[in-house]
C-alpha cells in the first residue's frame, strides 16, 4: 500500500533530533569516520602513485569501499532512528551486502546517467526515485537489487515532493557549517589574477590556467587548516542521515503518525 508522507518537514527533524539525543556525536563520530575510510585510498594513492592505470584501479577498490560503508552507515542511522542499540557487530553486519549494494548503485547510476540524456529534470527525478536504495537492501537483505531499486521507487512515488522540501530544509545549516572553510579559502586559497583573465587569452593559456587554479586549489583542501575545517559539515550530514531514516520510515509505512503527531507507532 502506498504512503504519503503529509506531516511537515520541521516535524521530521524534531522526530529525528529526538532520537538522536545522547546519540548526536556517536552519530557525527560514525559520519566522519565512514567519510575518512572512504576518502583515504583515493588520497594517499594520488599523493604516491603516478600511473594512471593503477589509479584508476585504486578508484574502482574506492567504489566499493564507500557502498560498503554506506551500507553499514545507512544501517546504524535506521537503528538509531529506531531506538534500537548499536554495537561494531551491528554496524559491519551489512557488509555481507557489499556485491549487491556495488551492483544496485551501478544500475542506479546507470538509470539516471540515461535519463540526464534527456534533460537535466528527468535525470534529477530520477535520481530522487533511488534514494531509498541502500534503506530497503538494509531492510530487505534477501531482496535482489532490482528489487531493492522497483521498491525504492514505489516508496518514492508521490513522496519526491517532500522528500526535496525535506533536504532544502537543510541548506541553512548547511550553509553555515560550509562558511568557515569558504572564509578560509577564499582569504589564504590561491586566486585567479582577475586582470590577467580581461586581456587576450588563448584558449590553450585559459586551460592551463584553469588547471593549474584546479591543482592548487586541491593542494590547499588538504592542508590542515583547511581539511579540518572542511569537516564541519559532516555535524549537517549526521543530523539529516537520520532525519532521512525518519523520512524513509514514513514513506515506507513502517512508522505511524496520527493527525495530532502525539502517537507513534511501529
Amino acid at each position: 500500500m502506498k504512503t504519503i508522507v503529509t506531516i511537515p518537514c520541521k516535524t521530521i527533524r524534531a522526530m529525528a533530533r529526538q532520537m538522536m539525543k545522547g546519540k548526536f556525536w556517536m552519530c557525527v563520530l560514525v559520519a566522519l569516520a565512514c567519510h575518512l575510510i572512504a576518502e583515504a585510498p583515493g588520497l594517499i594513492a594520488s599523493s604516491f602513485i603516478k600511473n594512471q592505470y593503477v589509479l584508476l584501479l585504486v578508484e574502482l577498490a574506492s567504489f566499493v569501499l564507500e557502498v560498503s560503508l554506506t551500507l553499514c552507515s545507512t544501517r546504524y542511522f535506521l537503528m538509531t532512528f529506531r531506538g534500537q542499540d548499536t554495537d561494531m557487530d551491528s554496524f559491519t553486519e551489512p557488509m555481507k551486502l557489499t556485491w549487491n549494494g556495488v551492483i544496485m548503485e551501478v544500475i542506479s547510476m546507470l538509470q539516471i546517467f540515461l535519463w540526464s540524456l534527456l534533460f537535466v529534470i528527468p535525470g534529477i527525478i530520477c535520481a530522487i526515485k533511488h534514494v531509498q536504495n541502500f534503506n530497503v537492501m538494509i531492510d530487505n537483505p534477501e531482496f535482489y537489487p532490482m528489487e531493492c531499486i522497483r521498491r525504492s521507487h514505489e516508496i518514492m512515488e508521490g513522496n519526491k515532493w517532500k522528500y526535496v522540501k525535506l533536504t532544502l530544509s537543510f541548506i541553512g545549516w548547511e550553509f553555515l557549517a560550509s562558511l568557515p572553510v569558504s572564509l578560509y579559502t577564499g582569504y589564504y586559497g590561491p586566486k585567479i589574477d582577475i586582470m590577467y583573465i580581461s586581456s587576450n587569452l588563448t584558449y590553450e593559456q585559459a586551460t592551463e590556467m584553469l588547471r593549474k587554479f584546479y591543482l592548487e586549489m586541491a593542494e590547499f583542501s588538504e592542508t590542515p587548516i583547511a581539511f579540518i575545517l572542511g569537516l564541519i559539515p559532516i555535524l549537517v550530514l549526521a543530523y539529516r542521515s537520520v532525519a532521512n531514516a525518519a523520512f524513509y520510515d514514513l514513506a515506507s509505512g513502517n512508522l505511524v503518525i496520527q493527525e495530532d503527531a502525539s502517537s507513534i507507532t511501529y
